[in-house]
């Protein structure tokens, strides 16, 4: 298993998970290493502790699945996709955060900002969404992007207009299963629903 250093990567980490978890590597050769591992969402690499340093796992041309706790990823290209389980068949989860500053913390804990942004509400999923530091109040936003296969391929969408232009003969059934189950976008577990749905049309 190759490695790099983490301080390599190019923009500033926002892990996907609150902490570094145990987890294993399954490689294609059938060898399994363990690890602490966590998902750096901000720059898309799986990362591992070694000896108190974050690297970068590489060569993902050999990996089959890395298992962060619960959590299965798989390696696609140079970025790793979480495959979520549904009952329709599974749903593949290339997450992308971004780091925002909401503004300073007052003294009673409350916020003071100009801007308004959504942060993640994580439904079932137990990942990390964001943190107070102060003096500065900091959340994560998600422009996750989701892969579902159908007729042999994959169709791969972020909103609404992404979802409704790969299934263009499905828009009224979607625009009417929106408005009634009120989705989320930014919802990770709202939009494994939807796209579960999707998949069974």
């Amino acid at each position: 298993m190759s490695i790099i250093n983490a301080a390599t990567a190019q923009k500033k980490k926002v892990y996907l998970f609150d902490s570094f978890t145990n987890g294993k590597v399954l490689m294609k050769n059938k060898n399994t290493i363990t690890a602490e591992l966590n998902y750096d969402a901000a720059n898309k690499k799986m990362i591992y502790k070694d000896n108190g340093e974050d690297m970068i796992l590489v060569n993902t041309q050999v990996i089959d699945t890395v298992f962060v706790g619960t959590q299965k990823f798989i390696p696609a290209g140079r970025i790793f996709l979480e495959v979520v389980p549904a009952s329709n068949g599974n749903i593949y989860i290339n997450w992308e955060l971004k780091e925002i500053n909401k503004g300073k913390q007052g003294i009673y804990g409350h916020t003071s900002s100009s801007t308004n942004v959504t942060s993640i509400d994580p439904g079932y999923f137990n990942y990390s969404t964001g943190q107070y530091r102060s003096p500065e109040v900091i959340r994560n936003i998600n422009q996750n992007e989701y892969w579902i296969e159908r007729n042999g391929s994959f169709r791969k969408f972020k909103n609404k207009k992404s979802l409704l232009k790969a299934f263009s003969d499905k828009e009224e059934e979607i625009e009417n299963y929106i408005k009634q189950h009120k989705i989320d976008m930014k919802d990770p577990s709202q939009m494994v629903q939807l796209a579960n749905y999707c998949m069974g049309l």
